[in-house]
């Protein structure tokens, strides 16, 4: 039975088609320090995955993604060409460093990731599709809108913050 504590059994090999990281052959190129920091989920975890963040009640529907009764404070960052800004403010405290996150995308697929991967391979993962990326906290949310608008949301004043950026 999937559970977070074994997620990672769940996971399939990088995929052929397109990612965030770009082309399968790009892909295999990556360091193993960070490929052991991402999984692909297999259809029975992405299941588990989608289930989890649909009971939260955080998605409210197509007109308002995020319910706004669910968290104390919201961030919008409008996204632009200098990609040292956006990982800068990605780094800012949002969530820990080593936390795994999940990525629930349009494309039916979840993935789990460090938070330091999603902050290392940020101009892959926000390009096209609307995602939604969280912990199993769900204390903080991350939502990206593909008209390149990032809206971070966190139930708590203070947002937790470790480590220096290593990408």
């Amino acid at each position: 039975m999937v559970s977070f504590e074994n997620l990672k059994e769940y996971s399939t090999e990088f995929p052929s088609e397109w990612t965030f990281l770009w082309s399968r052959e790009e892909a295999d190129k990556i360091s193993s320090e960070h490929k052991d920091q991402i999984f692909f989920l297999n259809e029975e975890a992405t299941s588990f995955i989608n289930r989890y963040f649909e009971s939260s009640k955080i998605r409210k529907n197509s007109d308002e993604p995020v319910s706004k009764d669910y968290f104390k404070n919201i961030e919008t960052y409008k996204i632009n060409i200098n990609l040292a800004e956006l990982k800068k403010w990605l780094f800012d405290g949002k969530i820990a460093f080593d936390n795994f996150v999940f990525i629930d995308s349009d494309d039916g697929r979840s993935i789990m990731l460090t938070w330091r991967m999603v902050i290392k391979y940020c101009e892959g993962i926000f390009f096209s599709e609307d995602i939604y990326i969280f912990d199993t906290s769900l204390n903080g949310t991350l939502f990206y809108y593909h008209e390149s608008e990032l809206t971070f949301q966190k139930k708590f004043t203070q947002l937790r913050r470790t480590n220096t950026i290593r990408c």
